[in-house]
């Protein structure tokens, strides 16, 4: 059992360790600015993921990244010990203006 421990531990160690940096949102979130145009949103992120058009006229696009640590990926243990998290930007658009940035954290539904 003692031995079990220590690979257990040895492995989470590994698993902190290796995780791969992806897009960060949290810092594309801070360059979008109230009035710039889509067009240059668009330059910048990429097209959206996801666009949502609302009644009132505005446009709301979504970007979208799922953020898992390397001990989320090991079978079993994955689930219990294993960290994930969606990262979100929504950008609302009011006559192809930025009008609103919003950047949140989120744990994905099970």
């Amino acid at each position: 059992m003692r031995k079990f421990t220590w690979c257990l531990i040895l492995l989470m160690g590994i698993a902190a360790c290796t995780a791969k940096p992806g897009l960060n949102l949290a810092s594309k979130a801070c360059m979008v600015k109230k009035q710039v145009s889509a067009e240059e949103v668009q330059r910048y992120l990429g097209p959206p993921q996801e666009v949502e058009r609302l009644p009132d006229g505005r446009v709301v696009w979504f970007y979208y990244h799922l953020r898992r640590d390397a001990l989320a990926a090991v079978p079993f243990l994955g689930k219990k010990f294993g960290r994930e998290e969606i990262e979100v930007l929504r950008i609302t658009f009011s006559a192809g203006r930025v009008v609103d940035c919003i950047y949140y954290v989120t744990k994905p539904r099970s």
